[in-house]
């Protein structure tokens, strides 16, 4: 075991900041699962969210003087991320790239040491939720993400995307009433 897998998140931004470069390879390997799993949720690409996921890194890496500590890096990361996909959608006029699902649905299944039954049962279940949340516009999937995926608070969400507590949690109801509604179309 590391030094560094026994430190806070802070703490090894503060040995980055003192010119230690390995410290970073510790915060990309406790979140890189996390900003690659809302990448591919929200766009629906494998390879399109490794190299976001990439680029969210790097983005970090070169922006991290810039961390203030008002948030968790985890959602500060989850901002850039989400900032960077965006950006590549809006570059490409789409809303999702989702032309892959099929090939990748096992990377959000469930953990190992459960069923094969049981893992096939979680690969349909994520297969269908992602296929909801494609049809859904870029807003009410986002919100759904980093609330009821990543479990940020309605506080943090209103960090993230610079916006008023009431405007997430009237998105955050309309939402759920939308995936409630397609998920039930799909049935």
């Amino acid at each position: 075991m590391g030094r560094g897998e026994n430190l806070s998140d802070e703490e090894i931004i503060s040995d980055c900041l003192k010119g230690n470069g390995h410290a970073y390879a510790e915060l990309v390997r406790r979140h890189q699962r996390m900003v690659f799993n809302v990448l591919y949720r929200f766009l629906g690409n494998y390879e399109a969210s490794q190299d976001i996921s990439q680029e969210t890194f790097i983005a970090a890496y070169r922006k991290l003087d810039t961390f203030n500590g008002r948030s968790k890096f985890s959602t500060w990361l989850c901002q850039i991320a989400l900032n960077k996909a965006r950006d590549m959608l809006r570059g490409q006029g789409m809303e999702s790239l989702c032309d892959d699902l099929e090939d990748h649905q096992a990377v959000l299944a469930a953990e190992d040491r459960e069923t094969p039954h049981r893992r096939l049962e979680m690969a349909e279940e994520n297969k269908r939720v992602q296929q909801v949340l494609n049809k859904m516009p870029a807003n009410y999937r986002e919100i759904l993400l980093l609330k009821h995926l990543q479990g940020f608070s309605n506080e943090e969400i209103v960090g993230l995307l610079k916006t008023s507590i009431e405007n997430i949690k009237v998105r955050t109801f309309r939402a759920r009433q939308m995936f409630k509604r397609i998920y039930e179309e799909m049935r």
